[in-house]
């Protein structure tokens, strides 16, 4: 039990000093994000691959070159995913927020009870990507802010975590 409440002690030092440098160097940690998402688009482009030489799809080439290309360029041009960043979130929020949106309106029209809380959310998650776009580097370091204090609140917890667990 205390190997256990150990593994808590140092899970937690770790996040909580992942935290203060997310929120010390927000920009480095855009830049990082971005080398981590390049290298699974670089693994998804491999995988893709595989998943040619299985199932003979030749869209399994087109999609594991695009992922390829894009995890590479990731890896290599650092700047450019810091840079993008706000964008792909945007484009994810934006077509979240039209898929939701469509959905009130479908669920709406077939009469379900609440379906006004699905739209809703689509056109907060479209405001949002709005947001995003308008000011692309505030959102960043904003996303940035949010996951530091997320990381050392997660790591206070679990050093919490390991303080209450007696032998």
């Amino acid at each position: 039990m205390k190997n256990l409440r150990w593994n808590f002690f140092i899970t937690g030092g770790i996040l909580i000093l992942l935290g203060v440098l997310t929120l010390r160097y927000p920009i480095e940690a855009i830049m990082s994000a971005g080398f981590m998402i390049g290298l699974g688009l670089t693994a998804s482009g491999l995988n893709y691959f595989s998943g040619f030489y299985f199932f003979r799809l030749k869209r399994f080439i087109v999609l594991g070159l695009l992922d390829l290309i894009a995890g590479i360029i990731m890896i290599v041009q650092p700047g450019i995913s810091a840079f993008l960043f706000p964008f792909v979130l945007a484009a994810w929020l934006l077509s979240n927020g039209l898929a939701r949106t469509c959905t009130g309106f479908w669920l709406g029209g077939a009469e379900v009870k609440g379906w006004w809380v699905v739209l809703l959310d689509g056109l907060m998650l479209i405001c949002f990507a709005l947001f995003v776009c308008a000011s692309p580097l505030l959102s960043s370091l904003s996303v940035m802010m949010i996951i530091g204090c997320v990381l050392i609140v997660s790591g206070v917890m679990a050093i919490g975590e390991g303080l209450s667990l007696r032998v």
